[in-house]
């Protein structure tokens, strides 16, 4: 086969799956309990996922930045 076969063939393969540029913020479900109790349905999503790293992340900063617990007292 040819490069410009193989290119073709490439091209006709994506262009028959057509994906919407809107599945990027498709919600999923990562971790699940469903409890039979009070039919209760407590998921964790990618973006509970997403915002709790986040969170952790500006946490951590805030803590290392303001250095409450010194090494070093300030006299």
């Amino acid at each position: 086969m040819n490069k410009i076969s193989l290119l073709n063939q490439f091209y006709i393969a994506s262009a028959s799956e057509t994906i919407s540029p809107l599945d990027q913020f498709e919600i999923r479900d990562l971790l699940s309990l469903a409890a039979s109790i009070f039919n209760l349905h407590v998921a964790l999503t990618n973006i509970g996922f997403y915002l709790t790293v986040g969170a952790l992340i500006v946490l951590t900063f805030n803590v290392l930045a303001t250095n409450y617990h010194r090494v070093i007292s300030n006299r």
